[in-house]
């Protein structure tokens, strides 16, 4: 009887110490990839901003095609509300904003993109020269990120399993992302921050996803 209650109680112990092993808690997952967007996908955003972003309060609905800039293949994200937005198809990273007429607003090289494979804990920083269009200026611009956290975020349009990414550039603008790589979501949902020493002004903007339609495939 004694042997009995000896050997459970070296099993409880043994239980104990494997449960602080390594890798024997759950722990956040690695995003390999962002999955490409479907062409044809239509995402239907509900956006608030005000100060520099724009007093705003509705919705703002963005097709996705697939397109070129420059020569390279890019996805193209369009808006009547908002203009274009201009990735690139390698890299998923952030080529060129287009005015609701079709031209260039800015263009950033290299395309502001996030790093991959991404977890929790990562974080880095890049740095881009950004042509202002209108007025050929180009300028410096450093962004600084840090992936935050991972958890299953819920919107109107469903549940997402999604990384908290936050972002500081060089001008102070603030950005905290919730993005979902597996479901090709770089935005489930967002705030947007600039303080009253940004270039164009203290500004607020918050978003979150309403509706997803992915064509069939």
């Amino acid at each position: 009887m004694k042997a009995d209650k000896r050997a459970f109680g070296l099993s409880l112990m043994a239980l104990a110490a494997s449960l602080l092993l390594p890798g024997c808690a759950n722990s956040p997952p690695v995003a390999e990839r962002l999955v490409d967007v479907v062409p044809g996908t239509v995402l239907v955003y509900q956006r608030k901003s005000s100060g520099s972003y724009g007093n705003f309060d509705d919705k703002v609905t963005w097709d996705h095609r697939e397109s070129s800039w420059q020569g390279r293949p890019a996805m193209l994200a369009s808006s009547a509300q908002a203009g274009t937005q201009v990735y690139e198809r390698r890299t998923k990273g952030l080529v060129a904003m287009l005015g609701r007429n079709g031209q260039p607003l800015m263009s950033y090289d290299p395309p502001i993109a996030y790093r991959w494979p991404m977890k929790v804990g990562d974080s880095w920083s890049s740095q881009h020269q950004v042509t202002l269009h209108a007025s050929g200026k180009v300028l410096p611009l450093t962004m600084n990120y840090k992936v935050e956290a991972y958890d299953k975020v819920t919107v109107p349009a469903g549940s997402f399993n999604a990384y908290l990414v936050v972002s500081t550039d060089s001008n102070g603008e603030v950005q905290r992302v919730w993005i979902a790589p597996a479901d090709s979501l770089s935005v489930v949902k967002r705030t947007l921050d600039r303080p009253a020493t940004h270039p164009q002004g203290a500004g607020h903007l918050e978003g979150e996803l309403i509706s997803r339609q992915v064509p069939p495939q």
